[in-house]
């Protein structure tokens, strides 16, 4: 086996011979969604999650995707086992699931069923490795987020050409910077790819769900807070909240819980992660049974690894 298996639409295929049509409804009108779960030790976190909102999802666009959930976890967990071994020891996937409305057959009214794509892609640890240490940049850019009363943030839908649009102006001001989206209203929604949080008096303070995806990540963060007795904080929030907070970070399947390091250039707080942020993380990593940091940073080379792990245990005391 030298080449990843994917399910599609009914079918195991080889990932090169996975094919779509240019008539397909996700590729022509971006009219589908899409979940990803991640993998921590070769085992998918949270899967029920993860697949309770894909069909939430398919409710909400009123696709039918032909299978019903105990099939639709059964042929997740198989995908995950037929690439198992293209893995290293110390990688892991996240594991997509992209569903579109199907083919409009061409020159008329008539759809096929729906296509149903399932594909594990390994997770890039370095894109989050030097994060966990340094943190990232965030910037405000001028797209705000589409408001719920045109499309409910809680549906993962394919079409993420509003997320691309502010990630494309938050670079043109900072080419590492990820862009931190805000409502109509100016209050704090969430990044491209990610739930935002900031910790101010020592309580986690977060945007209102109503204008946020509902992330799986963020969930059991609201989990491992009441554990810890940290308070938790939903509510509407503007930039200035952010810049006047102890510490902040972001979160999701991939990159778990990543510090942020500024917005707009502003820096916030102190030594990254923060205090609250480092007890969330430490917490979340007793809950999976490893050091998710430690693991992204050991894909770095040599050197840098050595160095950026020896911070890392310095950082947890």
């Amino acid at each position: 086996m030298s080449e990843r298996t994917v399910y599609l639409s009914g079918e195991f295929v080889p990932e090169s011979e996975a094919k779509v049509s240019i008539y397909d409804r996700g590729f022509t009108s971006g009219d589908g969604i899409y979940e990803a779960t991640r993998t921590f030790g070769h085992k998918l976190f949270r899967l029920d999650e993860h697949i309770d909102r894909l069909f939430n999802s398919l409710a909400y666009v009123r696709i039918d995707c032909g299978l019903s959930r105990d099939e639709m976890t059964a042929v997740s967990e198989e995908v995950v086992d037929r690439n198992l071994p293209l893995l290293g020891g110390d990688d892991d996937y996240a594991l997509w699931h992209v569903i579109s409305r199907g083919m409009r057959l061409p020159g008329t009214s008539t759809m096929t069923g729906a296509t149903v794509a399932i594909f594990p892609q390994p997770v890039d640890f370095t894109r989050y490795a030097r994060s966990y240490l340094e943190g990232v940049p965030l910037v405000t850019p001028a797209t705000r987020r589409i408001p719920p009363q045109s499309l409910d943030p809680k549906a993962k839908i394919t079409n993420k050409m509003n997320h691309n649009i502010a990630a494309f102006e938050a670079q043109q001001a900072d080419p590492n910077a990820i862009p931190l989206m805000l409502d109509l209203d100016g209050n704090i929604c969430e990044t491209d790819t990610a739930n935002v949080f900031f910790i101010t008096n020592g309580k986690l303070c977060t945007p209102k769900a109503r204008t946020v995806l509902g992330g799986i990540t963020r969930m059991v963060l609201f989990e491992l807070a009441a554990k810890l007795g940290i308070e938790v904080v939903e509510d509407d929030f503007t930039p200035f909240d952010m810049y006047a907070a102890e510490e902040a970070f972001i979160s999701g399947t991939s990159g778990t819980v990543v510090p942020v390091r500024s917005l707009n250039g502003t820096e916030i707080g102190g030594a990254l992660p923060g205090g609250v942020s480092l007890r969330l993380v430490q917490a979340r990593n007793d809950m999976i049974g490893m050091d998710c940091v430690a693991q992204s940073i050991r894909h770095l080379g040599d050197n840098e690894s050595k160095e950026l792990l020896s911070a890392w245990e310095e950082r947890q005391g």
